[in-house]
């Protein structure tokens, strides 16, 4: 705690939210992002993600969501969470999808990266996030 009325605040650092039912795959994505400044999030289930999202005062700068989960499927947890996110961008990644062709209409501009995917990867999406968050500001 800053009791100091001299020194600045800590700047609070932006989230990302990382939404998949495999906790090694939470785990290798955070440890990915350890340098990124920023805070990592992870939940092992949509509606989980949902609460998230609704309890926390501000929004994510990043969502990364597993296509296939128990309970609500990421495609569904995207179309809910861009209904409510202004500026935030959402990736939706799979391990078992390469096809996107067969999405429905309003969730094919969302981006999506098959599994595995590289360190390369996270940073560019970050970078767009970034962009994309203080462009709608």
């Amino acid at each position: 705690m800053n009791s100091n009325p001299d020194l600045p605040k800590a700047a609070k650092l932006p989230w990302v939210l990382i939404v998949d039912d495999e906790e090694s795959m939470c785990s290798m994505i955070r440890e990915m992002l350890a340098e990124e400044s920023v805070e990592v999030v992870t939940v092992l289930d949509g509606a989980s993600a949902l609460r998230m999202v609704e309890q926390r005062p501000d929004e994510p700068l990043l969502v990364m969501t597993d296509v296939l989960m128990p309970g609500i499927d990421g495609l569904t947890l995207a179309r809910k969470l861009a209904a409510r996110m202004r500026r935030g961008k959402i990736v939706v990644m799979s391990g078992h999808l390469s096809d996107i062709s067969w999405w429905p209409a309003d969730l094919r501009e969302l981006t999506f990266v098959p599994k595995p995917f590289r360190m390369a990867d996270l940073a560019r999406f970050l970078r767009e996030a970034r962009l994309q968050f203080e462009s709608a500001s």
